[in-house]
């Protein structure tokens, strides 16, 4: 019985910029995409019957999920009827801002796209995925990327070293349809520059990349999500710079790679929130 293993990174943003609303209702964005070492694994092979089962009691393992929109989205191009069982190991904290369900989404593309041998090309399947959700073509192709339109036009960007990362996920949750509201609602927010953040991406430059990093969505949630603030200052207070993925409510920041110990051992002290410490990832692979 064939076996099929893809690891689903989770993505943080080291810019974000909400530029405009568009007329089909989603909004343009401007971003530079990084995957993270932090990851589900989603194994997928031949069955008897169908199934989407996942280690997260309770989470819905039907058509709303987005791993079963990807199985969906791919029977057409199937040559036979063989069921497929899909096993999503959550590792990935739920509605963080770090692409779980995308990630899972794209993991399932690429693994049917093996399991089944469609033959498909990584554009083919990003174009399916842009379907399926704006994160999607991102999380099929992974790395250190530039995102425009709605973070599904992609470019890709020299790797980052692999610099740890650290990562604050609070008890609380963001509705990324209010942030956008709030977006709509105001006259201006806050620039980010985003050229400043891909300029210091292309040098490796640590100090510049923190120094130039900014997320339209934190003045947009901050002010209604203390939880977020206070992730904020357990990070300033280790003297990182953070900011929010995505989103929200996560935050995260990089850390100089002399202090990740030093880090570790901060984060495990930390009370009321889930606190990870992993790394860049320079691309995707899939396992046999």
């Amino acid at each position: 019985m064939t076996k099929i293993v893809e690891t689903g990174y989770g993505k943080i943003n080291l810019a974000l910029a909400i530029t405009g609303r568009r007329s089909d209702g989603y909004h343009d964005i401007d971003t530079v995409f990084q995957s993270i070492g932090l990851c589900d694994t989603v194994t997928l092979q031949d069955a008897d019957e169908w199934q989407l089962t996942c280690s997260v009691p309770g989470l819905a393992c039907d058509e709303t999920n987005l791993a079963y929109k990807a199985w969906q989205a791919l029977c057409p191009y199937k040559k036979d009827n063989q069921p497929v069982a899909i096993h999503i190991e959550k590792n990935i904290p739920i509605a963080a801002g770090l692409a779980g369900g995308s990630t899972d989404c794209a993991a399932v593309l690429r693994g049917l796209n093996r399991l089944w041998g469609l033959g498909l090309s990584q554009a083919d399947l990003c174009h399916i995925g842009t379907g399926l959700g704006a994160d999607v073509p991102f999380c099929i192709c992974g790395g250190t990327m530039r995102g425009t339109g709605i973070g599904e036009e992609l470019r890709e960007l020299p790797p980052l070293p692999d610099w740890p990362v650290v990562i604050a996920h609070p008890h609380a949750a963001v509705q990324t349809k209010k942030a956008y509201a709030l977006f709509d609602s105001r006259e201006r927010t806050k620039p980010i520059d985003v050229d400043a953040v891909e300029r210091a991406v292309c040098r490796s430059d640590f100090q510049a990349l923190t120094a130039s990093m900014g997320n339209t969505f934190e003045e947009l949630v901050i002010p209604d999500v203390p939880e977020v603030a206070r992730c904020q200052q357990l990070l300033s207070s280790s003297g990182l710079r953070p900011l929010m993925a995505g989103s929200g409510p996560t935050v995260f920041a990089l850390v100089p790679p002399e202090r990740e110990g030093e880090i570790r051992r901060q984060a495990a002290s930390w009370r009321e929130v889930d606190a990870y410490v992993t790394k860049v990832v320079k691309r995707v692979e899939g396992e046999a």
